[in-house]
């Protein structure tokens, strides 16, 4: 994704999309490139994946280039007002009134609108972001919260079209929708359930919400390990019993779900128009920052090509 400033990764919940949008800020980071990885989905599911107790809630550095942050909607509230209402004691005044929150959060698509306020700002490097980044990386909620999220700026701009707040949801729409700035990276693994949800998901945000779409990411697939030849004689010794009962089973899982692999591929490339990038199931009882190399590795072959 050359040149991008913004990569959301999202998908069904359960097909591994913190552990892509890691290992994807991983393989930008050891490229030498300044990353910002945004954790609004699942909190305290990324801190194990960077070997960290837990997420600060203003960008960090936690590793070389690699800098990270759990954004909550009450912190991109409060930025938001604050950067609406520049004088300080106005903004708190409004801040601590409970009634505000309430109001707000019962408007169509604010907390939504906050929450990519703060991410655009990071990645325009704003008067609120400390540090440049040439990356920032969005470890988006699953896809059911993802599209109301992606579709905040359309949600409100019936609403907000004149003053700050109007000029806000006009700044976000327009990087959201630019192929040079923003590109979205739906994942699925190689289950039906999964490339369905998928599908659906390109189809409403490349067509529905002009969002950039990269290539689909198939998550944990398993290698191909075997040959014709290998699979005739696997099938030969189920009937002869010339491999050990185990191998034998070993063997078969492995083949059914490398053919379950190339068949979700197929249907993903067939569903969306573009060719998924695979990416390894990992072998490990670990998940931590290290382990992400093959698939960092696999993501910036997939990309490339």
């Amino acid at each position: 994704m050359p040149g991008a400033r913004l990569a959301i990764v999202t998908g069904k919940g359960g097909v591994g999309k913190t552990t892509v949008a890691a290992s994807l800020a991983r393989a930008a980071a050891l490229e030498g490139r300044r990353v910002l990885l945004v954790e609004i989905a699942t909190p305290g599911r990324m801190a194990s994946v960077l070997d960290v107790d837990d997420l600060p809630a203003d960008p960090t550095e936690v590793h070389p280039n690699l800098w990270a942050v759990a954004l909550s909607e009450a912190r991109a509230l409060e930025r938001l007002v604050e950067g609406l209402l520049p004088l300080r004691f106005l903004s708190r005044q409004l801040l601590s009134s409970e009634t505000f929150r309430i109001v707000a959060a019962a408007v169509p698509g604010i907390l939504e609108i906050a929450l990519l306020a703060q991410v655009v700002d990071w990645m325009r490097g704003g008067s609120r972001a400390r540090t440049s980044y040439d990356l920032v990386v969005l470890d988006a909620p699953a896809s059911g919260h993802s599209v109301p999220l992606l579709s905040s700026p359309r949600t409100l701009s019936g609403l907000a079209t004149i003053g700050p707040l109007g000029d806000v949801v006009r700044r976000i729409s327009r990087r959201l929708t630019d192929p040079k700035r923003t590109m979205a990276f739906v994942v699925a693994i190689p289950e039906d359930w999964a490339v369905a949800e998928a599908i659906e998901l390109v189809a409403s945000l490349r067509d529905d919400l002009d969002v950039p779409v990269a290539r689909p990411i198939l998550n944990a697939t398993f290698p191909r390990r075997f040959s014709k030849k290998d699979e005739k004689l696997l099938d030969e010794a189920e009937h002869d019993g010339t491999i050990d009962p185990e191998l034998l089973a070993a063997g078969q899982y492995f083949l059914r779900r490398r053919k379950a692999a190339t068949k979700q591929a197929k249907a993903l490339k067939k569903g969306t128009g573009l060719g998924p990038v695979e990416l390894p199931f990992l072998f490990s009882s670990t998940m931590t920052w290290d382990d992400l190399d093959p698939v960092s590795d696999a993501l910036r072959a997939g990309l490339a090509s």
